[in-house]
């Protein structure tokens, strides 16, 4: 048997000893890095970081980079969302969400439901998450048991969703970091 270097040409092995057993690789999607971005590229914005309900994605105190150009709703992305608000000048707040697609069925002139019937017309829905619950039910769990859960709005339509999405977040502003 031929061992390979850590150049991957046949000759002598690194360690002679026994090998540990491989760790199995596991697919993680949920843990997204977004891009540090030295600068503020033309048609984005920043948005101030006031929690840590994006962690790991984002973290108290840091600014969200914008796309303003996007702002069609995309399965697990994160966006800045607009809601009507009278009690402030501009008329609007503005809040950090995750989009998540719940496909729902409605019947022709009758009710929307939430599975497949016959007859019934797939139309996707909209919920806009303000926090990004754990991904293992033990832990959801113990979250909602200590206190420590998000909110969520809708269900949205695809077009009203994409009429409140001010834009997609697409990185983290770091200014003076060199590189990106």
């Amino acid at each position: 048997m031929i061992r390979r270097t850590f150049a991957g040409r046949p000759g002598r092995a690194l360690t002679t000893g026994p090998q540990p057993p491989a760790i199995p690789f596991e697919h993680q999607p949920e843990l997204r890095a977004l891009m540090m971005l030295p600068t503020l590229p033309p048609g984005h914005m920043t948005f101030p970081v006031e929690d840590d309900a994006f962690y790991p994605h984002l973290r108290r105190g840091e600014f969200a980079v914008v796309d303003l150009a996007d702002h069609q709703p995309a399965q697990g992305e994160l966006f800045l969302i607009a809601y009507r608000n009278a009690l402030v000048e501009c008329g609007h707040t503005f809040a950090l969400c995750q989009m998540v697609e719940r496909t729902r069925y409605r019947r022709p002139g009758g009710p929307w439901l939430h599975q497949a019937e016959a007859g019934a017309e797939p139309a996707p829905r909209w919920m806009a998450r303000h926090w990004i619950p754990p991904a293992d039910p033990r832990d959801r769990e113990a979250a909602l048991r200590s206190g420590r859960i998000g909110t969520s709005e809708g269900p949205f339509t695809t077009e009203h969703a994409t009429e409140k999405l001010v834009g997609r977040v697409v990185g983290v502003w770091a200014p003076g970091r060199l590189g990106a």
